[in-house]
């Protein structure tokens, strides 16, 4: 990984945003302001909101106030906001009121768009809808939609008269959807009546219902539909369409305290219910506009199109950062490579796409496929989150969707994070799957078990030192959860979870510290094993755990998915040794297990805790979010079928 795969152009050097905003600073490129801006989070953050226009009704006394510590700081005090003004209210105003702010486009071929001011205005009459409904300052309000303009359309409702938007995964089953709902307060719950995915229809309304009977402070069910659906059931919830809720006087916007929640997002934990992240008005804007902004390089020309669901926190990072921006965003609803894989080249082409995100996991499962042809001829970022990459997944990504020319902004962070907390810079050469070290303003180190600073090329736990504008206001009523799960092993630094190194100036993540495996004494991340055994033509799909060995401590057991749908025994034995020749005869797999799937999250994310559980058979946790239940039948039938060899 340390040849440079790709070098910055003069157009990125010199016109970028960040190149411009450093020449205005005096500062010397990325790397100068890197340093700067964490030296001095103050004057980075204020500058930084300044030049990507947040407007304040009342300025803020100061950037932060950390005398309660990193846990408790205090982000713009003072200061009145509301996100709306800056990424609407401020466009029109300015002269943009029919710049696109939305593109979207369904499955079946359906569009549409939304402009700057349309968009402000159809917001602004949900709100006054909302009102209607009772929803009131810092009331929750949940979202259960596929992407698209209601998802849109219902974040900036809600942010306009100081709602907390509370987003669900549109393919949440009830009881998930209900723990949620209960645990949030939600009175308002906004379902669509169904989705479609790889032309099979979903049904979300009987789930939405479902879920509302079981949470007790839901009142009412909004459904977007022209008619109120039918349902002779007697219910304590009561039903009204997205068009009445719309066709009210439009709602003035609310001025706000900096620190007034505006988001409120679930992530799972690997026990109990799941974590609430709450983020603000002030700090939400501040954070993700300087990653959309300075990282991503986002204008207000391009159109921006990440793979993701409303339930996710990169579908509010993409839609705040993009229209802070002035940009516009692309929703798409539906699978990107139905009904052929050529789709996704169809959509960057047809709208324009000059931005465009995905996952690791999308790209691998593309690989396997015709993908999607040649680059975007408007493409110029590409983007990507989700877990580590490989290198030929890297690759592929690199050189198939953006052609070689477009630089791979990988970032790194999470739904407590509200952003991320390493990211790739357009003015900053790259080697593949690396990032170009912690974003701007944040104060990231990589440290070992004892809390010293790992040397250059050694494995640790990715540990922030100070606090930053997105890091979540806590854990929604839990505030005793909030303070072991992230500050508990290391007082005073926020405990990311992720295991990290850095060569050469670039940093790289390794996977989760949880799945990090201890074989022959030695720690190892699972993403060298599972590049290793990809490298094999016979393996499709690859997940590296350790496994409890009464003598090595951990034995490695790799868990593959078949190119060809089954594995020989000569196939086995040579992925073990390929991965023994890689890694050190000490690393070779004490087993290979064949998979038709492996269990992943509904981001696409490997779930080696599963994995682990399953041949460990302990009991699993929180499963919401496991988007294929199934393959864990089928993976505790060939965890138990033989013994280990180990």
């Amino acid at each position: 990984m340390g040849e440079y795969a790709w070098y910055p152009g003069r157009e990125l050097t010199e016109h970028s945003n960040v190149a411009r905003f450093c020449r205005a600073h005096g500062l010397d490129g990325y790397r100068a302001l890197q340093r700067r801006s964490v030296a001095d989070p103050e004057w980075y953050w204020s500058s930084a909101a300044r030049d990507m226009g947040v407007v304040w009704h009342e300025e803020p006394l100061c950037a932060r106030d950390g005398r309660g510590g990193i846990a408790a700081t205090r982000w713009f005090p003072g200061g009145r906001t509301n996100l709306v003004d800056s990424c609407l209210e401020r466009h029109v105003r300015r002269g943009r009121p029919d710049a696109t702010a939305l593109r979207w486009e369904r499955e079946d071929g359906t569009r549409g768009r939304l402009g700057y001011r349309e968009t402000a205005r159809l917001s602004a009459r949900v709100a006054t809808g909302l009102r209607g409904l009772g929803v009131g300052e810092g009331d929750r309000v949940a979202g259960y939609l596929p992407p698209g303009p209601e998802a849109f359309l219902l974040l900036f409702a809600c942010a306009r008269i100081g709602a907390v938007l509370v987003p669900m995964f549109s393919g949440f089953g009830a009881d998930a959807l209900a723990v949620r709902l209960a645990d949030a307060g939600a009175r308002v719950l906004v379902t669509a009546s169904a989705t479609t995915r790889r032309g099979k229809r979903y049904e979300m309304l009987p789930v939405a219902r479902a879920a509302a009977e079981k949470a007790a402070e839901v009142r009412h069910l909004v459904v977007v539909a022209d008619e109120p659906p039918e349902d002779a059931r007697p219910s304590t919830v009561a039903t009204t369409t997205w068009r009445a809720l719309g066709e009210a006087a439009p709602a003035e916007t609310v001025p706000l305290p900096a620190g007034a929640p505006f988001l409120l997002l679930y992530t799972s934990g690997t026990t109990g219910r799941p974590k609430g992240a709450v983020h603000t008005h002030g700090g939400f804007p501040v954070q993700v506009g300087s990653e959309v902004r300075y990282n991503l390089d986002v204008r207000p020309d391009d159109v921006a199109f990440w793979v993701t669901d409303p339930g996710w926190i990169m579908f509010a990072l993409v839609v705040v950062g993009c229209t802070l921006a002035g940009a516009c965003v692309l929703a798409y609803e539906g699978a990107v490579d139905h009904p052929d894989p050529a789709r996704l080249r169809r959509l960057l082409d047809e709208h324009r796409v000059s931005v465009f995100g995905s996952s690791p996991s999308l790209a691998r499962a593309m690989m396997t496929t015709a993908g999607p042809g040649p680059a975007a001829s408007r493409l110029r970022i590409l983007g990507s989150t989700g877990e580590p990459w490989t290198e030929d997944a890297w690759r592929w990504y690199f050189e198939e969707v953006g052609g070689g020319r477009c630089p791979v902004i990988n970032i790194s962070g999470g739904t407590e994070v509200g952003g991320s907390l390493l990211a790739s810079a357009p003015t900053v050469p790259q080697s593949p799957c690396g990032f170009a070290g912690p974003c701007l303003g944040i104060d990231a180190v990589i440290e070992d078990a004892d809390g010293a600073e790992v040397a250059e090329g050694e494995m640790g736990e990715l540990v922030v030192r100070q606090s930053w504008p997105g890091m979540t206001r806590g854990l929604w009523r839990s505030p005793e959860r909030f303070a072991h799960t992230y500050f508990s092993r290391r007082p005073g630094r926020w405990s990311h979870g992720d295991l990290a190194s850095r060569s050469g100036g670039e940093w790289f993540v390794h996977g989760r510290l949880d799945d990090v495996m201890k074989v022959a004494g030695k720690r190892l991340g699972p993403a060298e094993v599972e590049e290793a055994a990809l490298g094999d033509p016979a393996v499709a799909e690859a997940a590296a755990v350790g496994v409890p060995h009464p003598v090595k401590g951990e034995a490695l057991w790799c868990f593959v998915v078949p190119a060809g749908g089954t594995l020989s025994a000569p196939e086995t034995e040579r992925i073990r040794a390929r991965v023994a020749e890689a890694l050190g005869p000490a690393f070779r797999p004490s087993r290979v297990v064949a998979l038709p799937e492996l269990p992943r999250t509904r981001t696409g994310k490997v779930m080696r805790r599963l994995i682990r559980d399953c041949v460990t058979q302990d009991a699993p946790g929180d499963l919401s979010t496991l988007a294929n239940p199934h393959s864990l039948q089928a993976l505790r039938a060939a965890v138990h079928d033989g013994a280990a060899d180990g």
